[in-house]
């Protein structure tokens, strides 16, 4: 019988999303869409007949844009892999390889976490100082106060063991 191999284990995904964002977001929403349409059936019937098939659906889209914009700011969250971070900021989802992140921080004061990139070259010579590349990670929010904290703890601990694994790749300068 062969002996049991010492591969790694396989680190399981984590994904952090903000508590309060994802609530106040909603509550927005909907509220937006109540207020628009209680101010729609608030307005005189002589005033609502005065306006076209198209100024509706004008107004209907500014509206659901608007409620797309706020629910795609409430759904910002960051997955952590073995390969590194899925940050998905508002519409946007950038991902961030283990051997471009420096360090995960959030400071006092901070709204949200972010992380100091490295360049994308390995061969620049590079220094962290206030130019570094920031990659916010509003899924993140402060205001989560000890999830936060510990969403930040718990990249730090991933970012450690993947530069143990190697997956952070030498750094020459």
């Amino acid at each position: 019988m062969p002996a049991p191999s010492a591969a790694p284990r396989p680190v399981q995904p984590v994904v952090f999303a903000p508590r309060r964002l994802r609530v106040v977001g909603v509550v927005i929403a909907v509220a937006l869409v109540a207020l628009s349409f209680y101010g729609w059936l608030a307005l005189p019937r002589e005033i609502r007949v005065l306006f076209s098939f198209s100024q509706l659906l004008t107004l209907l889209g500014v509206l659901g844009a608007l409620v797309l914009v706020i629910l795609g700011v409430a759904a910002s969250s960051v997955r952590a892999d073995a390969d590194g971070l899925r940050v998905r900021n508002g519409l946007r989802v950038h991902h961030v390889p283990w051997a471009r992140v420096h360090r995960v921080m959030m400071r006092p004061g901070d709204a949200w976490a972010f992380a100091l990139l490295r360049p994308e070259d390995p061969h620049v010579e590079w220094t962290p100082d206030l130019d570094t590349q920031k990659r916010y990670l509003v899924g993140i929010q402060a205001g989560d106060g000890a999830y936060a904290r510990e969403a930040v703890a718990e990249l730090r601990r991933r970012h450690a063991e993947a530069g143990r694994a190697g997956a952070t790749g030498s750094r020459g300068t």
